[in-house]
């Protein structure tokens, strides 16, 4: 029946539906384009103070972008549970279920108002929108996998690729929606959402009418057809997810992968307010984030946070896994560098450009491997299992740069007044240097770390 079930099943349709709720759960990433629309509906006027142009009122800029780190936090948790119960009740199900809920807490961010708690907004944005986004992405991504065995990197690159075009795509669609500039505003704020809402909700749910649960004997027959010795061949490479914590490879991966997310905490929730930062004038980094030329920031980060997930989920199965994340690291390591030794607002856009291109690049290599490497090392037969529990290593992450970010307190971000004197409540500075470090320690991670072997295996190598 599962071989019948195979033939029956076309599984490019299945990559077809995969891709359009990729785009769909993808269009979270376009959030930072939306943080000055909250913090002016919510009760925030622009009004130069001392000659600078700020958001006074309101909700603060600091808590706001949070909203994307929440997000993250439980998108990651979310994904523990969705797969278990995709493989219960069908992925096509809880996707379906999923698409709704997540359309539904898009649209409840219109009840975000005039003295509205930053509560209101972390519940909509961050807790359910993101529990929502990582069912339908982390269950769908790892079910399309298992479809093409023989072509893990490719279509995970492809997967992947489509999560991070969504924020392009619906970057303009929601700056088109906005009209004029393409600024989000308190006037067009409620517009803007009910659009992304409804669109992303039906992109979803018709994607999830393709999909079909892969046969439970793909990594088997895999294995089979490529080892003499199958049985034994599967024994010593398919980990189940107690054996995989039983190593310390796990927890190696698990660290090198919250490094990795944390350059899309930095990207996902402020890059717009960033790009200030390294670039503009002390009177005009508090209000530069609400213009179209700082939302063309976001939309680079997508266009090169996809382009990193298809070339280099591509390169990976030429070139090898180690190879992608030695190169991704290096660059994120001279990108963190290059921001560290620039004065604030000294930096050209130009430079920039190719700051943001670099990280959104990388990221986007680096999250399409992840899946990949964790299946080379603890075998495919249970990778959805254990990519989701490695995959807590994204919330973690998230949350950490979160906190970085708004110096330790993200209900009340402390003041940062750079050497130029531009005041922010985003702590970029402790942000860049904690990556350093991390990146650092990563790279000589991939140095030392080595395919476990199960201890308790009776099988001779």
């Amino acid at each position: 029946m599962k071989k019948n079930s195979r033939k029956l099943s076309n599984p490019w349709l299945i990559i077809l539906g995969t891709v359009l709720i990729q785009i769909s759960a993808g269009s979270f990433y376009a959030w930072s384009i939306f943080n000055n629309g909250f913090m002016l509906k919510s009760g925030g006027t622009v009004q130069a103070v001392n000659g600078v142009k700020k958001i006074v009122g309101g909700l603060p800029a600091g808590s706001v972008s949070f909203t994307f780190t929440v997000g993250m936090l439980f998108l990651s948790l979310a994904t523990l549970a969705g797969i278990p119960l995709a493989k219960k009740y069908g992925i096509k199900i809880i996707s379906i279920f999923a698409s709704i809920i997540y359309g539904l807490s898009i649209l409840g961010l219109m009840l975000v108002g005039k003295n509205s708690s930053i509560w209101l907004l972390w519940l909509f944005g961050g807790v359910i929108l993101g529990a929502m986004n990582g069912v339908l992405y982390l269950t769908t991504l790892t079910n399309a996998i298992k479809w093409f065995p023989k072509r893990k990197g490719l279509i995970s690159g492809v997967c992947v690729a489509s999560y991070g075009l969504g924020s392009f795509i619906f970057k303009y669609i929601d700056m088109a929606i906005a009209g004029g500039a393409g600024a989000i505003t308190a006037q067009n704020l409620d517009r803007v959402l009910f659009w992304w809402g409804t669109l992303a909700l039906f992109l979803s749910v018709v994607g999830s009418f393709f999909l079909k649960n892969a046969p439970e004997d793909s990594a088997s027959s895999l294995d089979m057809n490529n080892n003499s010795n199958s049985s034994i061949f599967i024994e010593k490479t398919n980990f189940t997810t107690s054996e995989m914590l039983h190593t310390s490879q796990a927890y190696l991966i698990f660290f090198c992968l919250i490094t990795a997310v944390m350059f899309m905490g930095l990207l996902g929730s402020a890059v717009t307010n960033m790009a200030a930062a390294g670039t503009q004038t002390p009177n005009e980094v508090a209000v530069w984030g609400g213009t179209s030329a700082a939302a063309t920031f976001v939309a680079i980060v997508a266009i090169a946070n996809t382009l990193g997930r298809f070339i280099m989920g591509w390169l990976s199965d030429i070139t090898g896994r180690k190879t992608v994340f030695f190169i991704t690291y290096i660059v994120q390591l001279l990108a963190l560098i290059i921001l560290l030794s620039t004065k604030p607002g000294a930096m050209s856009i130009g430079m920039m450009y190719i700051i943001v291109i670099a990280m959104a690049f990388c990221f986007g290599g680096n999250i399409t491997v992840f899946p990949t490497y964790v299946s080379d090392y603890f075998g495919l037969k249970n990778t959805s299992r254990n990519y989701s529990i490695i995959y807590q290593g994204f919330g973690i992450g998230a949350i950490i740069v979160g906190f970085l970010m708004a110096s330790g307190n993200p209900l009340n971000p402390k003041n940062i007044t750079l050497s130029n004197g531009a005041v922010l409540t985003q702590n970029f500075n402790l942000t860049y240097w904690v990556l350093l470090i991390m990146v650092i320690i990563s790279l000589v991670i991939f140095v030392l770390i080595k395919k476990p072997i199960k201890k308790n295996s009776n099988i001779k190598n």
